[in-house]
């Protein structure tokens, strides 16, 4: 009976994969086709009139239904504000729900074939029972390792963007050519935010309202702070290169605190590998001899 069972859930799981990825292709496809029709990417080779078939999510939102059973609540927002921050903007709430089922199912069946190998029943049952809670939980904390790892990035390269908008607004840039210019010599998730922003104002969107969007996909001290100020600053008509300036002050005196901040930690962190790793070895060599000699004479 269990191995039917893992048979049942690995070939669902395989199924359930196979439509993920061809649903992300198909997405990404039509996401293509329709900035081509804005003319960003367009060569004229696209028809208007051709219609766009959807994509078929029946599976994804069914799955979806099933984990927004398991977890109640209206988290469809917050999980598509962390999708954003983590750098994911083709991916959709229903589609994350459905890989975390899919994980769910899939560790599910690798517990229930470890407790058909096991001896130990409570081993057993226990790994069949944490099979799909770790399965449920893995996605999501790949997902808040993502987002801390591209929001430290971001914070590091903030210094560095704004010391460019000064410097480009400072030698008679406007605002949006200076954001493309400093956009076009970073690389990394500032300057892909850079660019979206670029593109949410020229589909027509409000500076300010790219701004406020760019601190909650951004949500770094550095970045609130820029787009708090160059808002403000823009609704109070002062000059933006005085803004700049200052921001671009603050960022290196912020990026200057949090790395002393870091070394002062270093000590700290240090402790642990020096007690397990180091000391140990230092005193088998130290004292080995001695101790291997004493064993020796009271032995004879």
């Amino acid at each position: 009976m269990l191995i039917l069972c893992f048979v049942i859930l690995v070939m669902a799981t395989v199924l359930m994969l196979g439509r993920w990825v061809r649903l992300a292709r198909s997405s990404t496809d039509q996401a293509l086709r329709s900035l081509s029709l804005y003319g960003y990417t367009g060569t004229g080779t696209v028809d208007p009139a051709a219609p766009v078939r959807p994509p078929n999510m029946a599976l994804e939102n069914r799955m979806a239904q099933l984990a927004r059973r398991i977890r109640p609540g209206d988290h469809d927002t917050a999980l598509r504000l962390r999708l954003l921050q983590a750098g994911l903007y083709d991916t959709r709430p229903s589609r994350f729900l459905m890989l975390r089922m899919t994980s769910a199912l899939l560790f599910t069946a690798v517990g229930l074939m470890y407790a058909q190998n096991s001896s130990n029943p409570l081993i057993g049952l226990a790994a069949v029972a944490a099979g799909p809670v770790l399965g449920w939980m893995l996605p999501d904390t790949f997902l808040s390792m993502r987002i801390k790892r591209r929001m430290a990035q971001i914070e590091r390269d903030a210094a560095d963007f704004i010391d460019l908008l000064a410097i480009t607004v400072q030698a008679g840039l406007g605002l949006d050519q200076a954001i493309k210019v400093a956009a076009e010599r970073l690389r990394g998730p500032l300057a892909d935010e850079a660019h979206l922003m670029l593109n949410e104002i020229r589909v027509g969107q409000g500076r300010q309202d790219a701004l406020r969007r760019v601190a909650e996909r951004a949500d770094t001290p550095t970045i609130r702070a820029f787009t708090r100020t160059m808002a403000q600053g823009e609704s109070m008509g002062v000059s933006v290169a005085d803004i700049l300036k200052s921001l671009a002050v603050d960022a290196r005196t912020r990026k200057k605190n949090q790395a002393e901040e870091q070394a002062q930690k270093a000590p700290v962190k240090m402790v642990f590998p020096l007690a397990v790793c180091i000391f140990p070895g230092i005193l088998i060599v130290a004292a080995g001899p001695g101790v291997l000699a004493i064993m020796r004479e009271l032995g004879g």
